[in-house]
């Protein structure tokens, strides 16, 4: 009842033009009522207010109407059009203001297209008896008139033109076009002049890694040509199905670094030597030409500490306590004894590595025997032939370990893949095998976590030295410390080449956004046998494995939230 003593508003209902019916869709058992309209084409009149202008007169208003997708107001705001061919339909949207549900018109379009343009797919709803029909439409035309113009399949418009002539009382789907998508760009690459032999740990064509011996210390002379940039050759260009021309992805360039004496000229892309000396490779793209210096022996009391510019090759072994350096590649025939060898360059070491104080570093790769309760760091790819017995590995790209080999307790850390014979055993202590993981932000990691431990300690001790101060302004300050110490560790992007801090920050972090790099394509191969308990973790994702598992790879599932684990060829 109108209380207010305002006039009641008068309102004109809009006039649909478009059939709706309930049908029996599919056929026996199957069979199902549902609604269904009849097609429209572009422009086509949806629903009207005919003569509104002479009812406004009257006092009339319109009654309320919206447009949904794919539908739209004529300039007088009196009709609603088809803005595609296809199937139109009413909802019905409640609001606060109003009891009676507004009315909403929209399409559901003939044609779809994929977002990115490179897929068109035909929708055809069941014809209405005695209505507008798509049997009645020319097909051709009505792809046209959506835009499709490259790619169109002839047989499956066939298919369709043969499912519409049947009238069948089915809804059906049919791609029936498709974008030529542009080519595969190549990256830029440097390619040598000389035979530099293999390179330990890289993987093959065929997929395979080689684990041949690296060669090293390959001899060049003054003005010789070493290698050629060559740049990245753009694929062809791809177009969609709205003929819209697309531009292939750059290949990735490769920028090259030259040290010592090797020289790079822009103009012509290649690398030549200055002087006569030997070729140091390092991570693909540092072209090195030193002086080789050999040592017959061992490094000891006689020699003392070796701190070279140029490259080394010493025959025998390096003793407790002594330090080997150098500006290009190191050459070890002998063992590393609790002694330090550091590198701008590659480290090959034939012999052995023990006791803890034994530390290796390489800006290139680092290519062992075994080890022993040691500690390498690589800037490129390590490869390990025997064994690796609780030491701690770090590689910036893989770590490779020869069929075979063993892996005994310590930490194994790739910034890209890990290729594993056996981990483990029984009565060995833990491994951990990361892979798709930046090593000093591991380390970061647990610095972060040892930290809340500690803050909280520090609460505990407080509370029992000053009882019934759990309120106070210093636990409050020091709860504080903790929640933003906690923030950081939820924060902290373990995956190479993405923002330190650049996970979500909410509690449960495997819901929050991250940056997650190439972490989709890495992977822990395991030839061998990996016993239970080992710490299995790629990028932010960890696992301890439960049971002890042979020949199995270990990958992030696609939703990039958890460890899978799937059997090896």
């Amino acid at each position: 009842m109108n209380t207010s003593g305002a006039p009641k508003k008068k309102y004109m209902e809009p006039i649909i033009h478009f059939l709706q019916k309930r049908m029996d869709i599919g056929q026996d058992e199957t069979a199902a009522k549902m609604t269904i309209s009849e097609f429209v084409t572009t422009g086509q009149c949806l629903a009207d207010f005919p003569d509104f202008s002479k009812y406004a007169r009257q006092g009339f208003e319109k009654s309320p109407l919206q447009a949904g997708s794919n539908v739209k107001f004529s300039t007088d705001g009196n009709s609603l059009l088809a803005g595609v061919a296809g199937y139109p339909k009413i909802d019905h949207l409640k609001t606060k203001e109003d009891d009676k549900p507004i009315p909403v018109i929209s399409i559901e379009p003939l044609v779809e297209i994929s977002p990115d343009g490179m897929q068109a797919t035909l929708y055809i709803h069941p014809p209405i008896p005695g209505s507008t029909a798509l049997a009645d439409q020319d097909l051709s035309q009505l792809l046209e008139s959506a835009g499709i113009v490259h790619g169109i399949d002839p047989d499956a418009l066939q298919q369709a033109r043969e499912f519409i002539r049947e009238r069948r009382s089915e809804f059906f789907q049919i791609p029936v076009a498709a974008g030529t998508p542009p080519g595969i760009s190549t990256d830029a690459e440097i390619r040598f002049e000389l035979e530099i032999g293999p390179l330990a740990g890289r993987l093959l064509a065929d997929g395979s890694i080689d684990f041949r011996e690296r060669r090293i210390m390959v001899g060049v002379h003054a003005g010789q040509h070493i290698a050629t940039k060559i740049p990245s050759i753009p694929g062809s260009t791809g177009i969609n199905v709205l003929g819209e021309v697309i531009e292939p992805e750059e290949g990735d360039d490769i920028k090259v670094k030259v040290a010592n004496d090797a020289a790079f000229s822009e103009d012509d892309m290649r690398v030549t030597a200055r002087k006569d000396g030997v070729l140091s490779v390092v991570n693909n793209t540092t072209i090195k030409v030193c002086s080789r210096l050999l040592l017959p022996g061992d490094i000891n009391y006689k020699t003392g500490n070796v701190e070279s510019g140029n490259s080394l090759s010493i025959r025998g072994s390096i003793h407790p306590g002594f330090k080997v350096t150098a500006d290009g590649d190191i050459e070890i025939g002998g063992s590393v004894m609790s002694a330090t060898v550091a590198g701008q360059a590659n480290v090959v070491i034939k012999g052995g590595i023990t006791g803890k104080t034994s530390r290796i570093e390489a800006l290139g790769d680092v290519d062992i025997r075994f080890i022993e309760q040691g500690t390498v760091e690589s800037g490129g790819i390590v490869v390990i032939r025997t064994q690796s017995y609780y030491s701690r590995i770090t590689a910036v790209s893989n770590i490779r370990c020869q069929a075979g080999s063993k892996v005994m307790g310590g930490d194994l850390i790739a910034g890209g893949n890990l290729t594993l014979s056996d981990v483990g055993s029984d009565n060995c202590g833990s491994t951990l095998l990361a892979a798709g993981v930046d090593a000093k932000r591991l380390l970061l990691h647990q610095e972060l976590q040892d930290s809340i431990v500690q803050q909280q300690n520090e609460i505990i001790r407080w509370l029992q030295l000053y009882g019934g101060a759990a309120k106070s302004k210093k636990i409050r300050k020091m709860e504080e410390g903790v929640s933003d110490t906690k923030l950081k560790l939820l924060q902290l992007n373990l995956i190479p080449g993405t923002g330190l801090y650049s996970r979500g920050g909410g509690l449960d972090s495997d819901d929050q956004a991250e940056e997650t790099g190439n972490i989709d394509k890495i992977r822990i191969d395991v030839q061998g046998t990996v016993f239970a308990g080992t710490r299995i973790r790629i990028g932010n994702r960890s696992m301890i494995l439960a049971q002890t598992v042979s020949k199995k790879q270990f990958s992030l599932h696609k939703n990039l939230k958890s460890i899978i684990t799937s059997s090896l060829k």
